[in-house]
């Protein structure tokens, strides 16, 4: 566990996990010693990427020199940037291996962001977006959906580019919805809002896996152009798993839902040869019940306020 930009956040970072059982029982293990730690000062530990109402400017920044110097520079921008993200990683054999996946899992952004919206609110008000999150994130510099990259040269002269440029310090200021990470040999998704059932969350990192396994094993989808990734993006954000992507293998417009469904068959025998299948096959019960974003915008078109909410999500987590 370590601060975030904003003290009343906090990161939760699990260790280097061999299999996703690994990774449970410690997000499980440290979840609830988050929530014993904040009964006892009598908060809560809110699993969602933004607070229903929480005022940006009345948020505490900590006390520390790297998140100073970026609010310095961002100004309002940043100050109102008060969400999180779940950051998953996936470990890679080599930078080849980790370019291609790269490549390959780009076009998904859009269906994995839709499978974890959480952030339907802003400052007590209804944004009309499934993740609020991603659009205030965007506006963020060296953020959001990066480009495809033709080799590891390219990627390589880019990265030290900026690097020689001052433009940023390390591949930590590249707040890319996907990044390559040479340093811990990882690819890092990091398009999601932070699901609000921790079986959700644990099913959409089995979801990455498979693909990502998927991508290393066999012959790679030909892309999409920038835009059309870009497009899905928007329809995850806006109508979250009623919008629709474009399929990068056929270049056909479909329902998120109904890809993931797909997909999730097309999978199941990866998943069972990773001994991850009952994690797995969680996305099904996602696709019938729907991300949270959808349960907190019912229960307010029927009147509840915020507290009520949080109360009725807060219960659900552990569902």
């Amino acid at each position: 566990m370590r601060p975030e930009a904003y003290q009343s956040m906090v990161e939760l970072v699990t260790p280097v996990c061999h299999h996703l059982n690994e990774a449970e029982t410690f997000l499980e293990k440290g979840l609830k010693a988050l929530e014993k730690l904040a009964s006892q000062e009598e908060a809560l530990i809110w699993a969602a990427s933004l607070h229903p109402e929480a005022k940006a400017g009345e948020q505490p920044v900590w006390e520390d020199e790297r998140y100073k110097r970026i609010f310095e520079e961002l100004q309002l921008v940043g100050r109102r940037f008060i969400a999180q993200g779940l950051h998953i990683h996936l470990g890679m054999p080599g930078k080849e291996e980790a370019l291609r996946v790269y490549n390959a899992l780009r076009p998904y952004l859009p269906l994995f962001l839709a499978l974890s919206t959480s952030s339907p609110f802003y400052e007590g008000i209804k944004t009309g977006f499934h993740s609020y999150r991603t659009k205030l994130f965007e506006v963020l510099p060296l953020a959001g959906l990066p480009r495809g990259f033709s080799s590891w040269q390219e990627f390589e002269t880019t990265i030290n580019l900026l690097i020689e440029l001052k433009i940023i310090e390390g591949f930590r200021d590249l707040w890319w919805d996907i990044r390559i990470q040479p340093t811990l040999g990882t690819i890092e998704i990091r398009a999601c809002d932070v699901p609000g059932r921790f079986k959700d969350l644990l099913a959409i990192v089995a979801f990455i896996q498979a693909m990502a396994t998927k991508f290393l094993e066999g012959k790679n989808p030909p892309g999409l152009p920038y835009e059309a990734i870009a497009f899905g993006k928007w329809q995850a954000a806006r109508h979250g798993l009623s919008g629709t992507m474009v399929d990068p293998q056929t270049l056909r417009r479909v329902n998120f839902a109904t890809f993931a469904a797909e997909l999730l068959e097309d999978l199941t025998p990866l998943a069972n040869k990773l001994e991850i299948i009952d994690y797995l096959l969680r996305i099904e019960s996602i696709l019938n019940e729907k991300p949270v974003s959808f349960k907190m915008l019912a229960l307010f078109e029927k009147g509840a306020n915020f507290r009520q909410i949080m109360a009725t999500m807060k219960k659900e987590f552990w569902e």
